[in-house]
């Protein structure tokens, strides 16, 4: 019998590591294709997986196959090397993209990643044979499109106005992926809106050092998620029968009523983690 071939985008990211990770326990039922760049860090991270597929890293751009586990080493910009990773796809999830502050620094970098290589993704996957018909999309988006949730109107719907917060080159870049998906020929596909990705390592979520952690208004409304959750979440959308109302949906995706509070509540709890006593020990009270 032959396996389902997904296929994940953005794998050696803080979100799409973990839904690799889950994929990975199913890999008696299904084929894992990745396209990843190919650089140290994705290099290192990926290692151990080769040899557990029974197959040797290589150096540089290429291909390495083994038991359920396939590697391109290329570029999601390049739209050969995104079609020779969706030939033969069952589904295509794209966990792919260039967030902020990243974005902010390099935006022409941001739009290849987050408008380039999803256009190369659509259009691999419509000059598949059937692909518009066959092959599930999974696209992540971000609740940022609708811009900021400051009462008395901070419960997020999926059908508010896209406004974007001025000088938010990220969320602008989503949006246009996101409504390259919208307007395809592709007949199941779901986009998930995410919500502030919290990394499950601690050493991770505290390396951010960058004045975005202050562009939030302090009484603006969260509801992250956590990076497992998330990988979780995205994973089992292999589950969803071809037949429900699920597809052809967008949604928003966050980690539900533990994972709530406010900017000022957040930006609290973040330095007290750093072993002070909140906020009002590095505040300058104004005369």
């Amino acid at each position: 019998m032959d396996k389902t071939r997904v296929v994940l985008f953005g794998a050696s990211g803080t979100m799409g590591y973990q839904v690799f990770k889950e994929l990975w326990k199913r890999r008696s039922s299904i084929d894992i294709v990745l396209l990843l760049l190919p650089a140290a860090r994705e290099k290192k991270i990926f290692a151990r997986y080769e040899k557990l597929a029974g197959t040797r890293p290589i150096a540089g751009r290429g291909v390495t196959q083994g038991d359920g586990l396939k590697i391109i080493w290329g570029d999601a910009t390049v739209y050969p090397d995104v079609a020779q990773a969706v030939a033969g796809a069952d589904y295509v999830l794209n966990a792919m993209a260039l967030i902020s502050p990243a974005a902010d620094y390099y935006p022409e970098a941001a739009r290849a990643v987050n408008e380039t290589a999803v256009r190369n993704i659509v259009d691999a996957i419509q000059a598949e044979p059937g692909g518009a018909d066959r092959i599930r999309l999974v696209h992540t988006s971000t609740v940022a499109a609708t811009g900021d949730r400051l009462p008395p109107i901070h419960w997020g719907r999926v059908g508010d106005p896209l406004k974007p917060s001025i000088f938010d080159f990220y969320a602008v870049t989503k949006i246009a992926g996101e409504r390259i998906v919208l307007e395809s020929n592709i007949r199941h596909w779901a986009v998930l809106r995410m919500t502030f990705i919290m990394p499950d390592r601690f050493s991770a979520l505290m390396r951010l050092r960058d004045p975005i952690m202050f562009h939030m208004p302090i009484n603006a409304y969260m509801e992250n998620i956590a990076a497992s959750d998330a990988g979780f979440g995205m994973a089992n959308v292999l589950d969803v029968p071809d037949d429900s109302g699920f597809w052809r949906g967008v949604y928003n995706m966050g980690g539900g009523p533990g994972m709530r509070l406010t900017a000022n509540d957040y930006q609290n709890l973040a330095v007290q983690l750093l072993g002070l006593s909140g906020i009002q020990a590095v505040s300058t009270v104004l005369p």
